[in-house]
C-alpha cells in the first residue's frame, strides 16, 4: 500500500494574520469600547430621578430609592418630596411642583358595569342536563 503525502504550502506571516482574526480568552470579559463622559451645559438643570417603588406601612407611606426610605420632606438627590401618591410621587424642583409617575404611561379608567347574563332558553337547558348525566359503564349493562 502507497502512503501519500500531501503537501500545504506555508503562508507567510503577513498573510496569516491577515486572513485570521486574533483569538481572545474567553474567560475574560469583553472589551467595553471607550466613551467619553457625557459633558452638561452649565445652565442645564439636573434631572429629577425616576421613582421605582413605593413602600405602605400602617397609614404612612415611603420612596425606597438606593435601599433607604424617603418619606415627605426628605430629599431625592436635588429634589424635595411634597406628596406620595399611590402610583406617583410629587416632588418640588426650585419653585415648581412636577409627578413623578410609578408607572409611566399608564393610567387608571373606570371600568364598565358587567353586562347581566342572558336567561337561558328551554333548549339548552336540555342540552346542558343531557351532557351533565353520567353514562352508565357498559359492564353494568346485561
Amino acid at each position: 500500500m502507497k502512503a501519500w503525502l500531501l503537501a500545504v504550502p506555508l503562508a507567510c506571516g503577513f498573510c496569516a494574520a491577515a486572513q485570521v482574526p486574533a483569538l481572545r480568552d474567553p474567560m475574560q470579559p469583553p472589551v467595553a469600547p471607550r466613551t467619553e463622559p457625557p459633558t452638561l451645559s452649565p445652565d442645564a438643570a439636573p434631572a429629577a430621578p425616576s421613582v421605582r417603588h413605593l413602600l405602605v406601612i400602617g397609614e404612612k407611606r415611603w420612596v425606597v430609592q438606593g435601599g433607604r426610605r424617603h418619606g415627605i420632606g426628605d430629599t431625592l438627590g436635588s429634589v424635595r418630596i411634597e406628596r406620595i401618591e399611590d402610583s406617583a410621587v410629587v416632588v418640588r424642583q426650585g419653585g415648581t411642583l412636577q409627578r413623578l409617575p410609578l408607572y409611566a404611561g399608564i393610567t387608571k379608567q373606570a371600568v364598565a358595569a358587567p353586562v347581566a347574563p342572558v336567561a337561558a332558553s328551554a333548549a339548552s337547558r336540555h342540552t346542558r342536563t343531557a351532557l351533565a348525566a353520567p353514562a352508565a359503564p357498559d359492564r353494568l349493562r346485561r
